[in-house]
């Protein structure tokens, strides 16, 4: 199989990447290695290897989140560049947080900015990224919350969406 973070080679009921050293988290849908706490393809909650070795990939099974209201602010998505990604509250960038999707921008930083969604009103905030976050063609103040609203032009880096 290979490696989510590296791409190397590695032996199929690897734990830890051979060549990074990084550990593994699996899949239980689809039994492969990824990137982030949720799979992109199928939105599964991610498990340790440990976990999906000795359980065969089924059990146990991460306790379901907590449930969001049905708010249609929560449920917005950001769509362009070649993504198309639901909005999730967490950290994000190149090499850590809620979007894996970023590992293969170079300009998006390692760790870029913060989405939170705070009483139905979805917010972005820089982390004091090299190449900036910007909405609606502004530039963002490293760690001043900014609202969001449907229509909105985000720029991560070189990266362009917008908000659905």
């Amino acid at each position: 199989m290979k490696c989510p973070f590296c791409k190397a080679i590695i032996d199929d009921d690897s734990r830890y990447c051979d060549q990074c050293g990084k550990e593994l988290h699996f899949c239980p849908e689809c039994g492969q290695p990824k990137r982030g706490t949720e799979c992109p393809a199928c939105g599964a909650d991610l498990i340790s290897a440990e976990a999906f070795f000795n359980t065969g990939g089924t059990e146990p099974k991460p306790e379901p989140k907590e449930q969001q209201t049905a708010n249609p602010a929560h449920e917005m998505t950001m769509a362009g560049d070649g993504f198309n990604l639901k909005l999730k509250e967490g950290i994000f960038g190149r090499t850590t947080g809620i979007y894996p999707e970023f590992g293969s921008s170079i300009y998006i930083s390692g760790t870029h900015g913060e989405l939170r969604c705070l009483d139905g009103q979805w917010q972005i905030r820089d982390l004091g990224s090299h190449n900036g976050t910007f909405v609606n063609g502004v530039k963002l103040t490293p760690n001043t919350w900014v609202d969001l609203h449907i229509g909105d032009n985000l720029k991560i880096a070189t990266t362009h969406l917008i908000l659905k």
